[in-house]
């Protein structure tokens, strides 16, 4: 379901380039979601900066900013293709569910 805050989100879903400005941003809404967490990166931008690679604002891919789970590639991914990795992201994060259980 979705929720209001990170602190209740079990999902973190990444879309489009990160930029300067979003780069502390995105960190500390990462920083504040619950164990265990899943970051899904849905489309080319948010994977490698897409059409705005070169861009002066840009401040690299996700990944490098936080740690992704799964991918979704595309520009725009089809809507298949991110209904697969939400189910990818929901197994993942029963998967991590389980070893904290354990």
């Amino acid at each position: 379901k979705l929720v209001g805050s990170p602190r209740h989100a079990d999902v973190l879903l990444v879309t489009g380039p990160v930029t300067h400005q979003m780069r502390d941003r995105v960190k500390r809404v990462y920083e504040q979601m619950a164990a265990p967490k899943v970051v899904m990166c849905v489309g080319t931008c948010g994977q490698s900066g897409g059409v705005f690679y070169d861009s002066y604002n840009l401040d690299g891919p996700i990944d490098q900013v936080i740690p992704v789970d799964v991918y979704v590639p595309g520009c725009a991914p089809r809507p298949e293709a991110i209904i697969y990795g939400v189910v990818q992201a929901i197994a993942k994060l029963e998967r991590l569910e389980k070893e904290v259980r354990s």
